[in-house]
């Protein structure tokens, strides 16, 4: 089955998180220059990382799951972008260098469930284990005047995500917001202090 956002044609996998409101929240926030360097974690289906592409000087997407690694190079090739490259990650596992635009739609869900779709949603008990991970990392492979976007949910202790990236030396910033069933979904802006 495939989705259709923007002008892309994204493909779908039944192993791979499929692009939802978070996902559309994500890309319509992301503020991509010509020549820039964008790094997506968790790319999935591809979707944010294609989005960033037809700006971008170059684009790596990076994913736990093999299958999504394997279904957004698909979707790259079905939507004609080639400055876009995608590799298996565990978030910075195998990634070097830095970047001027971060962007990652982490597990948020507050569960805990195994399996590689699963992991997808599963954010741990409070549901921000893995973006406490990612925002004790992702300082070192930011540009100086690079930008770290990322979602959460109000089902996220929003505090407690502001004091990590206050301690890794990043701001805090909602810059997108959006009312789903259930929850407030959010984009977080953050910069270098």
């Amino acid at each position: 089955m495939k989705i259709y956002f923007q002008d892309l044609a994204i493909e779908s996998d039944s192993e791979v998180y499929a692009p939802a409101e978070d996902s559309f929240l994500l890309a319509n926030a992301l503020e991509i220059r010509s020549g820039d360097s964008v790094l997506d974690i968790g790319t999935g289906s591809g979707i944010i990382a294609l989005t960033a592409a037809k700006k971008a000087s170059n684009v790596l997407g990076v994913d736990l799951n093999p299958r999504a690694v394997k279904l957004a190079e698909r979707n790259a090739v079905l939507n004609g972008l080639g400055n876009v490259v995608f590799k298996e990650s565990d978030l910075f596992s195998s990634v070097s260098g830095r970047f001027d635009v971060i962007a990652f739609n982490p597990p948020y869900l507050p569960v805990s469930e195994d399996g590689l779709l699963e992991r997808s949603w599963s954010g741990g008990v409070v549901g921000i284990d893995i973006l406490l991970r990612f925002i004790s990392q992702v300082r070192g492979f930011l540009r100086e005047d690079g930008r770290v976007y990322m979602v959460a949910s109000s089902l996220n202790p929003l505090d407690e995500i502001r004091d990590a990236l206050s301690q890794s030396g990043l701001s805090f910033s909602i810059v997108a917001e959006e009312k789903v069933p259930f929850e407030t979904l959010y984009v977080i802006l953050s910069m270098k202090l």
